[in-house]
């Protein structure tokens, strides 16, 4: 007998998405935690956070424990049977300004999308941030400057 699974992935408002994040924000900051990204697979409600001194699994479990009931409170864990509180790892996206403030002074890996439709790749080291845009220093020593809002995938370059 053969069987098959499948991964759904449950496709988040930007609206839920966003009540989500405004809600647990302020709590989450308090602790020095920081809400990085909130992912929806089958019946998992995901939230990926940061912590500067590094996520302990304890502070993981504080996380799940504070946010659980005020999620249920607003219903956001109406769809879900399962919460899950993780890091976003090594590979993490970049998608907001602190993301890249963080991670300035390391090489990334950026997929631009053009005003006119075209994407491209550019590589280079984060060296200013601001609240719109990202400057990367290419190699060759010529710098770049990225509007966050053309970025549609941007990640840490990983060596091995």
């Amino acid at each position: 007998m053969y069987r098959v699974f499948f991964i759904f992935y449950i496709s988040m408002t930007t609206a839920e998405k966003n009540s989500i994040i405004e809600t647990l924000t302020p709590m989450l900051d308090i602790d020095g935690i920081e809400l990085v990204d909130i992912e929806a697979h089958a019946q998992t409600l995901r939230l990926l956070v940061h912590k500067p001194a590094g996520l302990s699994l304890a502070d993981c479990q504080m996380v799940n424990q504070t946010v659980h009931p005020i999620l249920e409170v607003h219903e956001h864990l109406a769809s879900y049977t399962q919460l899950e509180v993780a890091s976003p790892g090594l590979d993490r996206p970049l998608r907001t300004a602190k993301d890249f403030q963080r991670n300035c002074g390391r090489i990334v890996q950026v997929e631009l999308i053009s005003e006119n439709g075209q994407k491209r790749e550019v590589q280079g080291t984060v060296v200013e941030v601001h609240p719109d845009e990202v400057v990367l220093k290419r190699t060759g020593g010529k710098s770049i400057s990225v509007k966050i809002s053309q970025i549609l995938n941007a990640q840490i370059h990983l060596m091995w």
